[in-house]
């Protein structure tokens, strides 16, 4: 068990140093959001650490998250009628994931990183998505 963690220990500190250059302090900006029936959320990052959680319930629900720092990951989850999400991120490592469940369902995310994930689960019956990566 010692190993497991030792291993796990030392990914984190891996990520957690991509492109930090020196030994200084690492900034991290973590946020989680959860809104039923809200208005549109929006959300900028400019940690070196950026993590954002959105879950949205509603008639129509609207979500936009940038993100500039080392390392970006969202996730979005929206079950309405209408869904619209938007993410964008520019960073060394980027993850983002939308999934969206109702009438219609838009999505777009951008990324400019070395290393780039994006994913999209759309179900409904008007589906559109975008999923741009370019690299440095």
């Amino acid at each position: 068990m010692k190993h497991h963690l030792k291993c796990a220990g030392a990914v984190l500190l891996a990520l957690a140093s991509v492109g930090a250059g020196s030994a200084g302090a690492q900034t991290a900006d973590i946020k989680t959001i959860v809104s039923v029936g809200g208005p549109p959320v929006v959300l900028n990052q400019n940690s070196q650490l950026n993590m954002a959680g959105v879950f949205m319930i509603g008639g129509s629900t609207s979500a936009t998250v940038t993100q500039n720092g080392t390392n970006n990951a969202t996730g979005v989850l929206q079950f309405g009628g209408t869904n619209s999400a938007s993410v964008g991120q520019s960073g060394a490592i980027n993850l983002a994931f939308v999934g969206q469940t109702g009438q219609s369902a838009s999505s777009a995310i951008s990324q400019l990183g070395a290393i780039n994930a994006g994913t999209v689960a759309q179900f409904g019956t008007v589906n559109n998505s975008t999923i741009l990566q370019t690299g440095p």
